[in-house]
């Protein structure tokens, strides 16, 4: 009789054990650990740990289910979690971090995975596997915020002694940080000519920034001369990506290759204008080309009066600073310190010599407007007025091509006085302005 019950108790005691066995083979899987950066969404307010907010993970690994909810690594802003995965080796598992606002769930964007997939992927490992560290959405950056990385090629500035690797450094300054002390860049560890650096640049997409790198000689600032688009002053310009970018590699200076004994350049400049209104003496005042071949020194590359005409000043320099091809800045200063405003002007340097146009300078090739007023009531009686000048002298003429008679008594007045009466029934009468 004892038999059945025995037998009963056994096969009762069988089934569990069945059941068990089972149970275990069903959870058993292979280890994988979660890792994400939550530090931009805790910046930007997306996550508050301290009121209560969580971090999951969800996947096809549970049917896209509650997920497993991540804790803080002894980095605070990483959370992890490890979960146990069933499957084969090498089977794609899919899935999203979630932030859990106290009921209510925040999941990361569509295009989070490999190649902008809706979901993130991984193959299935055969053994325990530690995720790499991701940023939740990928977001490594607040919005606006943009990770640029600028990179210049120093190996001609270091041939020609501009710089020394052991005793100087490159920084980039720009309108991104107010022109401020600007980012120390360092060697790139593939090439030791090119120095490298990351800013963040807070701005929105398709903002301009312009920036020039500078070489530190322990405290002697050498700046780029004119080496982009950008304002008065040549800076180069960036247009900020919605991403991080990369910029390309530039040489500093944009001189790309060592320009040896350098190319002869003659500069020209009229001063006929400036003579006339009594703004330069010729006796007794300086006229210089100044531009990054001569660190834009107001007093080092002097002008002389052109033997053809003593309103032209002329002078040769040799400029070291750029390759044939390149663009080379410069400005004309008089008296040692009167320079000429606006943007800088500009030319691509030519070999083996060059000769640049005749340029007025401060660019004002004229002596100004001729104004005449009518005396009332004779229509025919005129007051001409203009900028006066030492030199200045009037000049009329019923012709504008000329024959032009000076007008006697207009040298260094301001205005004239004129009765037409008596002009023989002229149609037209011109006037003009003319100098030394």
């Amino acid at each position: 009789m004892k038999t059945p019950s025995l037998t009963r108790a056994a096969a009762k005691s069988g089934l569990w054990m069945g059941l068990f066995l089972a149970s275990a083979l069903a959870a058993s899987g292979v280890s994988v650990t979660f890792r994400v950066n939550m530090e931009v969404q805790a910046t930007i307010g997306t996550f508050n740990a301290g009121s209560g907010h969580t971090v999951e993970v969800h996947g096809s690994f549970d049917a896209w289910g509650p997920g497993v909810m991540l804790t803080a690594s002894a980095n605070p802003n990483i959370y992890e979690a490890a979960v146990e995965i069933a499957g084969a080796a090498g089977s794609q598992v899919q899935y999203k971090f979630v932030i859990n606002q106290s009921g209510t769930q925040v999941w990361e964007n569509d295009g989070v995975g490999p190649a902008g997939a809706q979901n993130r992927a991984l193959a299935l490992p055969a053994a325990a596997e530690t995720l790499p560290v991701v940023y939740f959405n990928n977001q490594s950056t607040p919005p606006g915020i943009v990770a640029v990385t600028f990179q210049v090629n120093l190996s001609v500035q270091e041939a020609i002694g501009n710089f020394n690797p052991a005793t100087h450094t490159v920084e980039v300054r720009g309108a991104f940080d107010g022109w401020g002390a600007g980012l120390m860049l360092t060697v790139d560890p593939n090439n030791a000519g090119i120095y490298q650096g990351t800013v963040n640049i807070n701005g929105s997409t398709g903002a301009t920034f312009e920036h020039k790198f500078v070489i530190n000689q322990g405290g002697a600032l050498v700046w780029e001369g004119n080496v982009g688009p950008g304002g008065p002053n040549g800076n180069r310009v960036l247009t900020l990506a919605a991403s991080p970018q990369i910029l390309p590699v530039t040489y500093f200076n944009n001189l790309i290759s060592d320009p040896g004994a350098g190319i002869p350049v003659t500069f020209r400049v009229s001063l006929a204008v400036q003579i006339s209104l009594g703004l330069f003496n010729p006796d007794s005042g300086t006229a210089v080309v100044a531009g990054p071949f001569n660190n834009w020194s107001p007093s080092e590359s002097a002008l002389t009066k052109s033997l053809d005409d003593p309103t032209i000043y002329v002078g040769t320099v040799n400029i070291k600073t750029v390759s044939p091809g390149g663009s080379v800045a410069y400005k004309f200063v008089l008296n040692g310190g009167t320079w000429e405003g606006g943007d800088n002007r500009v030319f691509t340097l030519e070999g083996p010599s060059q000769t640049l146009p005749v340029e007025p300078f401060d660019r004002v090739a004229t002596l100004g407007p001729v104004s005449i007023s009518v005396v009332a009531p004779d229509p025919f009686q005129v007051t001409v007025s203009w900028t006066g000048g030492p030199r200045v002298r009037l000049q009329k003429s019923t012709n504008l091509n000329g024959p032009w008679e000076e007008v006697e008594g207009s040298l260094g007045v301001s205005s004239f006085f004129f009765d037409l009466s008596f002009e023989d029934e002229r149609p037209s009468t011109y006037f003009r302005l003319i100098g030394p």
